[in-house]
């Protein structure tokens, strides 16, 4: 007979459950809702940040050939590794232009922001 707290049973839960959380990590921080398949330069004036985690948010305005602008949140890293980065809310908040790869969100209606999931930031300084 085995015992309530024999160690199989339990490794077994701990093992479902860090399974579980993998899992979950995995779905929130995928790439799901981005087309992956295209890659966009985007290149504008920041004119907001969310700095939060898992996910801190940039919003650009990118001016378009024909003189229109389109707003952009562009996400990006945690909070926590932007500012370990060197980039402070003050630089931030200062306007810089900046020139972002990124993957275009599945969704293209762009109400009220056109969404991407950026991969590589480079900031005018």
């Amino acid at each position: 007979m085995s015992s309530l707290f024999s160690p199989i049973p339990w490794r077994c839960i701990a093992l479902s459950v860090v399974g579980l959380i993998s899992l979950s990590a995995t779905a929130h921080h995928g790439l799901d809702n981005f087309d992956q398949s295209t890659l966009l330069t985007l290149q504008g004036k920041v004119v907001g940040f969310e700095l939060r985690d898992p996910h801190s948010v940039l919003f650009v305005e990118v001016a378009n050939a024909d003189g229109s602008v389109t707003a952009w949140a562009i996400e990006g890293g945690a909070a926590r590794g932007i500012v370990e980065a060197g980039l402070s809310r003050e630089f931030l908040a200062s306007g810089p232009m900046v020139t972002v790869t990124a993957f275009p969100s599945l969704d293209t209606r762009c109400e009220p922001w056109c969404r991407a999931a950026g991969r590589n930031f480079d900031f005018e300084r």
